[in-house]
């Protein structure tokens, strides 16, 4: 199939599975009706001109922000829904927006999840850091992070790192390369959230975001970066669009020291085939399920190809589906 094609088929899945975009719609009132979570945000996105958050653009250095996120009583549970464009949201059924902060500079926002780690109990003083992945909206990866917090019971602080996707099907070239800007400013966000009392730190990459956070981790592993390596308890892989042979290469310096990697496939993943199949490759990194292969390295592989949801099209974001699942307990016992 030419590429051109494997371009429409992609655009055409990618709007049937999610026809509704995201953005961020406030409505205070909506924290009387859903369960509010709490997300910190570091992000190199501009900030959206139009309201609270961050658009497209990137932006020359880290910014922080504090949302709470109201998640709703009536969806089907691992789903994020959106209101219609034009139309009165409804609390009941829509992610909604209840408040939103900047935080200033770096000293606030380690001030800030101090703050929120010493309001949990001593075992749920973690950091949860989530990097989302291709053609995502601001609006989208942090509610996203709401869904995951909210229905996997998360007891520790989420960080939401947000990259500038242009959050277009048709710019997956422009988010590659953003990803190549973002990561200095992981590797910064990871430092900053090192000086915090946090116990542990759990990093997270979907999709696209997945190369993200090796590349970060790559980094830090390489500078030898104690503060950072000693509090990171896990990098978890979900639907990884990374090519097999570089990660083996990112892994080189994780795996010297000691960074356990944990990877979530799916041999399912029709977006992974497509991608693979636009470089002429035979398989992405998300849809490996023969862990062998892997043998040498810490890497855990938890393969998800028996699990289907019914609300995943493309079977690319099963894991935010598990808890559904008896592979649920695979995610379960990483305390995220």
């Amino acid at each position: 199939m030419a590429a051109a094609r494997l371009w429409v088929l992609i655009a055409v899945l990618a709007l049937g599975a999610c026809a509704q975009r995201g953005s961020i719609r406030l409505d205070p009132a909506a924290g009387e009706v859903g369960s509010v979570q709490h997300i910190k945000v570091a992000s190199i996105r501009a900030p959206d001109p139009s309201g609270p958050g961050f658009g497209a653009e990137i932006s020359p250095r880290l910014a922080f922000a504090e949302f709470k996120v109201s998640v709703p009583p009536e969806r089907t549970a691992g789903t994020v829904t959106f209101p219609a464009r034009n139309s009165v949201p409804d609390p009941a059924t829509d992610f909604l927006t209840v408040s939103a902060g900047a935080i200033s500079d770096e000293a606030s926002f380690v001030t800030a999840v101090n703050a929120a780690l010493a309001s949990r109990p001593q075992a749920a003083r973690d950091i949860f850091v989530f990097v989302h992945g291709f053609n995502v909206t601001f609006a989208e990866g942090l509610y996203r992070q709401a869904q995951m917090s909210h229905d996997f019971k998360a007891p520790g602080v989420s960080i939401n790192f947000a990259w500038p996707s242009a959050g277009r099907v048709s710019a997956y070239a422009t988010d590659r390369e953003a990803v190549l800007v973002a990561r200095d400013g992981l590797q910064d966000l990871l430092r900053l959230l090192a000086k915090t009392k946090a116990k542990r730190i759990v990093v997270m990459g979907h999709s696209m975001g997945a190369m993200l956070v090796m590349e970060a981790m790559r980094q830090t592993a390489l500078v030898n970066d104690r503060a950072v390596l000693a509090k990171t308890d896990a990098v978890v892989l979900m639907a990884a669009d990374v090519d097999i042979d570089v990660f083996r290469a990112q892994m080189g310096p994780l795996a010297a020291r000691n960074v356990d990697v944990f990877l979530f496939t799916s041999s399912r993943d029709t977006a992974l085939r497509l991608s693979a199949r636009l470089r002429g490759s035979s398989e992405r990194l998300g849809a490996v399920t023969d862990a062998s292969q892997f043998a040498d390295l810490p890497v855990t592989v938890i393969d998800l190809s028996a699990f289907q949801g019914e609300e995943d099209a493309l079977g690319h974001f099963k894991v935010c589906l598990l808890y559904t699942s008896d592979a649920a307990d695979d995610l379960t016992r990483l305390d995220l």
